[in-house]
């Protein structure tokens, strides 16, 4: 997710302020974080029959990039097949190639006061239940993959009498060509349509689910936890997005030599004092609302991998994976992983293609089943006209979301914070801040977000609400 520790960093493979991102992160610990115990991973891998060979050796090195993932550490496994003793072999016989597998490993941070600050062991296990509760009922009503595959996700992983450390395993979508776009770039229009028309796929299998199988889903749907927006995590985030908003001012601030962002500056000001409530206020209130879906619920550039031939993407890290609007995934997306001259001219392309694809979705899941007859009240809930005017009512989240991720999109890779040290000092929300390592890509893109906000009327109208 991201937390980002960024910049200032906020909510991995990973921004909220200071930034944390609540479900992403740093991974610049002690230099053996990748090591495992081989001996265990065998065993463990051959209990699930994850592989069909005998396994010979196991190799650990870091699965993501430096500043790429806040809250687990990632490790891609690579596992080789053992020779075959029993096989007739004579200097004439051509000797068999030995078969090799990826795996990603995800496993906890090992600082325990960062876990405890951060969240990240309710992080990881709302990542567990995400993987072997939901994914496969989502997938199941898919016609195409949603997320990579997950060979094993246990809360403990039983590498003793009293258990282990908790463990996933997943598909290396980087062995199939998937790889991450460039955050600081931004999205191409083509890369965006990819990324709504998958994203309108999870939602219609959400609904397909809750149609077709309402008990099974609602039961699946009770394993999921509110990670960020829930009361045990209130005083904590809410201090992280003031800090934000507080980097934001000024960052504004800094470059209103002429006043031209002085009214700008003032509009958000007022909506600052409860902003974080009044998104977990929105937030909650959706989660039993009808057609609420499950939501990845952390959606930006850096938990998206994309492939060119099959033209494909596919999400992951699934840590703050919860139901409710599916317009809270479109607007966590659109503000942290595009620029302002892309949504300034195709937001309505990016809306209009995920509202087709949610009625073709639907279409294919509920024609000919028992739910056909409420399939054209499905279509007509997720309209073009329905997604905008609720993507506008909602609108604030994509400003919330922005200030706090944006640090995280703009960092500097050589400047990382130390989270295990920040952590150690028992620090609270509000001192959590990294301004000294905010980039100049920060202060274009905040000024950018801000004007946008301000320009379409949203600063104004969220005032009037809040």
């Amino acid at each position: 997710m991201a937390l980002a520790a960024t910049p200032t960093a906020g909510p991995s493979h990973g921004g909220l302020a200071m930034a944390v991102n609540p479900a992403g992160g740093y991974d610049g610990s002690a230099s053996n974080q990748y090591e495992e115990n081989a001996d265990h991973l065998r065993q463990l891998f051959s209990q699930n029959q994850l592989v069909s060979f005998s396994i010979a050796h196991i190799a650990c090195s870091a699965g993501s990039s430096s500043g790429d993932n806040y809250m687990s550490v990632v490790k891609r496994v690579t596992i080789s097949q053992a020779p075959d003793q029993d096989r007739d072999r004579d200097q004439n016989q051509e000797q068999p190639r030995s078969e090799i597998v990826t795996v990603i490993v995800k496993r906890q941070i090992a600082s325990l006061s960062r876990r405890q600050l951060y969240r990240c062991e309710e992080a990881f296990s709302n990542e567990i239940n995400a993987y072997r509760h939901l994914a496969p009922l989502l997938t199941a009503h898919s016609r195409q993959q949603l997320f990579p595959v997950c060979h094993i996700a246990e809360s403990q992983d039983r590498r003793d009498s009293e258990g282990g450390e908790p463990i996933i395993v997943l598909q290396d979508l980087k062995a199939l060509g998937f790889r991450m776009k460039d955050r600081l770039a931004g999205l191409e229009l083509n890369d965006c349509l990819l990324v709504m028309k998958k994203l309108a796929q999870l939602h219609a299998a959400s609904l397909a689910a809750q149609e077709l199988e309402s008990s099974s889903f609602a039961s699946r749907a009770n394993n999921l936890q509110e990670i960020v927006y829930c009361d045990e995590a209130t005083d904590f985030y809410a201090a992280i997005l003031d800090t934000s908003v507080q980097q934001a001012l000024e960052s504004l601030s800094g470059s209103n030599a002429d006043d031209s962002l002085t009214t700008p500056i003032g509009l958000l000001e007022e909506l600052r004092s409860n902003l974080f409530g009044n998104l977990k206020r929105d937030i909650n209130a959706t989660v039993e609302a009808p057609n609420s879906v499950i939501c990845h619920g952390d959606l930006w550039v850096n938990n998206i991998m994309f492939r060119s031939e099959p033209e494909e993407v596919i999400f992951f890290d699934l840590q703050a994976m919860r139901r409710s609007s599916p317009v809270f995934d479109i607007l966590h997306f659109i503000y942290t992983s595009t620029r302002r001259q892309l949504r300034d001219v195709h937001t309505d392309t990016l809306l209009a293609a995920y509202s087709e694809a949610v009625g073709q979705e639907l279409r294919h899941q509920l024609e000919d089943t028992p739910a056909a007859e409420r399939l054209e009240e499905l279509c007509e809930a997720f309209s073009l006209q329905r997604v905008s005017t609720e993507y506008v009512r909602q609108v604030h989240y994509g400003l919330a979301i922005g200030m706090w991720i944006l640090p995280a999109v703009t960092f500097d890779p050589d400047n990382l914070p130390n989270l295990d040290v920040m952590s150690e000092q028992n620090l609270t929300g509000k001192e959590i801040k990294c301004t000294q390592m905010l980039t100049s890509e920060y202060h274009l893109r905040i000024r950018e977000l801000v004007m946008e906000f301000y320009e379409l009327g949203y600063l104004e109208m969220q005032k009037q609400n809040f």
